[in-house]
């Protein structure tokens, strides 16, 4: 029997037996908490996506100039203490870890209880948050098999078990930039197939929904190659954006890319495109859930589609004060309601028999656009599924193994494509011309359907923006908060106190009244999303990472590829334009 230092005192290990692990404990890398922890925190990434400050070149941490930590002077200027995200609990990280650098005297005491004390957590918890890193220049790795105590600077074991969940979240390491500075980054935890899990779920998204209406519109000659050609040329600038971010390994976000390549003026375009992609998701996923909500309740006399979008915002709003992890939650939910509702529409294609809405008897379709101005406006509409590049530098990041993300995005891009096309495809068959907005409001307003698929297709909707919308609003919340000076509440002065409060209350309401404003003045799924796919995801997802590349890795690009990226740029600004002046026009 092992024994503790002293060899006097036997270390006592925890029985348990596989009846005794909760679900979701099973270890190792790609265990069911692994992947839920791997999901939480992509989650917090895409409530993150806007930087504050564009100032500073990194977005999570500061940079050598902005702290004295190189020399172990000020620990508490590793990370940005206003942009870290909290925790499980609401913690920052400068509450949980106030002194990073030296964590292992915080939480271990190497003295075992001679009482068998049950206020303890193990090491094999901890180091699931906690895992010593090859190329990390400082990491402090905690023996197995030792116990841990919490120290005295935490009240209670409660608060030790926080840190524990708080460290499986996120990792820190030190690194050596380019110029030769020691810098502190998140530490990477997601192994690949977590990472592809984590990827699809960013693309798949509500944009799929209006693809049958985007290649009605393109008829099967354009619809069909420009979905393509869309999904293959986001894929090739995807790596592009891997391999700028390999030039220097202290770039974790796209906006540390833009920074990089173009400094502070590229950061504050970012943020502007990041905070209109926000709003016209925003928006898009309220006038879904009114277009859901008419279609089964609704009539033309009282309930009318502006009257579900002022229910939907008393439906929406009570979830954007819902912390970080609950939403992450209800985020996973509606990536499944996404999925059972493509499953769903292709076994309604088959148990309809007749026209429209059926795929044993389909509709006629079209193979050429039916004007130019439908053609202009399926760009943008067949482009918008494939906004994912965002968060990609995030979850490349965040994997354990960098390098292996390019591969990643083979089964990622593969499996998204795949899903984009059967929707627009088996959509335009089941309803040919007919097609309007978005699919499942085709089917709704069809009859000839079993009676349970409606309020089932309705429901599924219905969770898509109760899920994604509060992750939508957050980053913008956020950004308002610390322009109106209201991002932390003050103590010591109740009526001060209680002004920031009435002030956050404000914000959160506001930002969901713009978004359902909004969608009474812009009433059209797909005209939404087309607006958002020719005007935001061509140049976030083709247009910059396109220049990022040439700027950050130029004299390593040869003639031929620099003269094809120049292409690609040109191609794809000329199709912006005009793919965004089609949805204003017409």
């Amino acid at each position: 029997m092992p024994y503790s230092d002293d060899e006097q005192t036997p270390l006592r290990r925890p029985s348990h037996t596989f009846l005794d692990q909760p679900i979701g404990s099973f270890k190792g890398p790609n265990s069911l908490h692994n992947f839920a922890s791997s999901f939480t925190r992509a989650q917090i990434f895409s409530a993150s996506k806007l930087d504050n400050d564009i100032h500073k070149k990194r977005s999570f941490f500061t940079s050598p100039s902005e702290g004295s930590y190189l020399n172990g002077e000020d620990d508490e200027h590793l990370y940005d203490a206003d942009l870290m995200v909290p925790s499980s609990r609401g913690e920052r990280l400068s509450v949980v870890f106030p002194d990073i650098s030296h964590r292992n005297q915080i939480f271990m005491n190497e003295q075992i209880s001679p009482h068998g004390s049950n206020d303890v957590f193990y090491a094999d918890d901890y180091n699931a948050g906690y895992r010593s890193r090859h190329n990390s220049v400082y990491t402090n790795a905690i023996p197995v098999g030792k116990k841990l105590y919490p120290s005295k600077s935490f009240a209670s074991i409660r608060s030790a078990i926080s840190a524990v969940t708080t460290a499986s979240q996120f990792n820190l390491k030190q690194i050596e930039d380019k110029d030769g500075h020691v810098i502190t980054v998140v530490s990477g935890q997601s192994t690949a197939p977590q990472t592809v899990f984590n990827s699809i779920n960013v693309l798949i998204g509500v944009g799929l929904l209006a693809l049958p209406v985007g290649i009605m519109k393109a008829g099967w000659v354009f619809g069909i190659p420009l979905l393509v050609a869309c999904g293959l040329t986001t894929f090739w600038t995807a790596t592009l954006l891997s391999r700028t971010m390999d030039t220097d390994p202290t770039i974790m976000t796209y906006a540390d890319l833009g920074y990089a390549a173009y400094g502070s003026y590229a950061k504050l375009i970012i943020s502007f495109l990041f905070s209109i992609d926000l709003l016209g998701a925003g928006v898009a996923l309220v006038v879904l859930l009114s277009d859901s909500l008419f279609a089964l309740l609704g009539d033309d006399t009282v309930w009318t589609k502006t009257n579900f979008k002022l229910v939907s915002f008393l439906i929406l709003t009570p979830f954007t004060f819902m912390p970080l992890p609950v939403l992450s939650i209800f985020s996973l939910f509606g990536i499944m309601a996404t999925v059972s509702i493509t499953c769903l529409v292709f076994i309604l294609g088959f148990l309809k028999q007749d026209a429209p809405g059926s795929l044993l008897s389909m509709m006629p379709t079209n193979l050429w656009p039916q004007s130019t101005p439908d053609l202009l406006l399926s760009i943008g509409i067949l482009m918008a599924p494939f906004g994912g590049h965002a968060i990609f530098p995030n979850l490349k990041s965040d994997m354990r193994h960098p390098y292996k993300f390019a591969k990643t995005l083979i089964p990622t891009y593969a499996t998204s494509l795949i899903t984009d096309m059967s929707m627009g495809i088996l959509g335009f068959l089941m309803f040919g011309r007919y097609c309007n907005n978005e699919i499942t409001n085709n089917i709704l307003f069809t009859a000839g359907y079993p009676s349970w698929c409606y309020p089932l297709i309705s429901g599924l909707i219905c969770l898509v923006p109760l899920a994604k919308t509060p992750l939508n609003a957050k980053p913008i919340i956020s950004t308002l908060d610390v322009l109106f000076g209201i991002d932390n509440v003050r103590e010591g002065n109740y009526f001060k106190n209680w002004i920031f409060s009435l002030s956050r209350f404000t914000v959160r309401i506001g930002v969901n009244a713009t978004f359902v404003a909004l969608a009474i003045l812009f009433p059209e799924f797909d005209r939404v999303i087309g607006i958002l796919g020719a005007s935001i995801c061509f140049t976030i997802c083709i247009i910059l990472p396109c220049l990022f590349y040439l700027k950050i890795c130029g004299n390593d690009i040869g003639a031929f590829e620099r003269l094809l990226i120049r292409v690609a740029i040109l191609i794809s600004t000329v199709l912006a334009v005009i793919g965004t002046w089609a949805v204003l026009q017409f």
